[in-house]
C-alpha cells in the first residue's frame, strides 16, 4: 500500500474538515439567535454545517477507498508484468528451458493466490504463502536482470540461470509440501506438527534480510 499517498489525501481530508469547523465557528458567531430572523439562520447554518459534514464523510471514505484500489491494482499489474518480463528479457532465442521454467513455477504460484490468501486459510500459511511468492518474484527478477545484461555475442552461459531455476523449484517444493501438511481434503486445518512450517517461515524471513535474492518489497 502507498502509505505516503493515503497520508496526503487524509491530509486534505483534515483540511477540509477544518474549513467545515471555521463555516460554523463564524457562522455561529455572526447569528447569535438574538431576533427570529438570526435565529432562522442559524438553523440554514446548522443544517449546511450537517451536510457538508455528510459530504465531507462521504468524500473522505470515497478517497482512502479509491487510493486502497488503485494500490491493489497497481500491484496486480505488477504481478502480471513478471511473466511478461522473463519471456522478453534479453535475446529470446537463448535459456529457452530455463524461461520456461521460470515462467511455469510463476504460474504455479499465481494460480493459488485467491486460495491461499482467503480469509478462510490458517494465518501461517497465508503467511507462507506471501513469504514464498514474493521470493519466488525474487528470483525471476534477478533471473531477468541476468537475461537482460547478459553479452548474447561473446559472453559463457556461467549456469547463473540454472542455479536460480534449481533453488525456486526446491522452495516451491518445500512450500507444496507445508500445504500438504496443512490442509485436509475437506478443506480444514490438520492436527499436525508445525515445526516444519514454522521453520519454513523463519527460513524465508532471514532471506527477507539477506542480500542477494532478498524478499520483494
Amino acid at each position: 500500500m502507498d502509505i505516503r499517498k493515503l497520508i496526503k489525501v487524509n491530509i486534505v481530508n483534515i483540511a477540509i474538515l477544518g474549513l467545515i469547523v471555521v463555516f460554523k465557528l463564524v457562522t455561529g458567531m455572526l447569528f447569535d439567535d438574538h431576533s427570529s430572523a438570526e435565529s432562522s439562520m442559524a438553523m440554514m447554518t446548522n443544517f449546511i454545517t450537517v451536510l457538508l459534514l455528510l459530504g465531507w464523510a462521504g468524500y473522505t471514505i470515497f478517497s482512502n477507498l479509491t487510493v486502497i484500489k488503485e494500490d491493489k491494482n497497481e500491484e496486480k499489474k505488477h504481478l502480471a508484468g513478471i511473466r511478461t518480463r522473463v519471456l522478453r528479457a534479453g535475446n529470446q532465442k537463448f535459456f529457452v528451458k530455463e524461461r520456461t521454467h521460470l515462467v511455469n513455477m510463476w504460474d504455479s504460484m499465481m494460480s493459488r493466490e485467491k486460495y491461499f490468501l482467503s480469509d478462510e486459510r490458517d494465518e501461517r500459511v497465508r503467511e507462507l504463502y506471501i513469504l514464498t511468492r514474493n521470493q519466488m518474484e525474487r528470483y525471476v527478477t534477478d533471473s531477468c536482470e541476468y537475461l537482460e545484461s547478459f553479452d548474447y555475442i561473446s559472453g559463457k552461459d556461467s549456469g547463473y540461470l540454472r542455479g536460480a531455476c534449481a533453488e525456486a523449484q526446491n522452495m516451491l517444493d518445500k512450500f507444496n509440501k507445508m500445504v500438504e501438511l496443512s490442509v485436509s481434503v475437506d478443506d480444514e486445518v490438520m492436527s499436525y506438527d508445525t515445526r516444519e512450517m514454522d521453520d519454513m517461515i523463519e527460513a524465508l524471513e532471514e532471506l527477507k534480510k539477506s542480500g542477494k535474492n532478498k524478499l520483494a518489497r
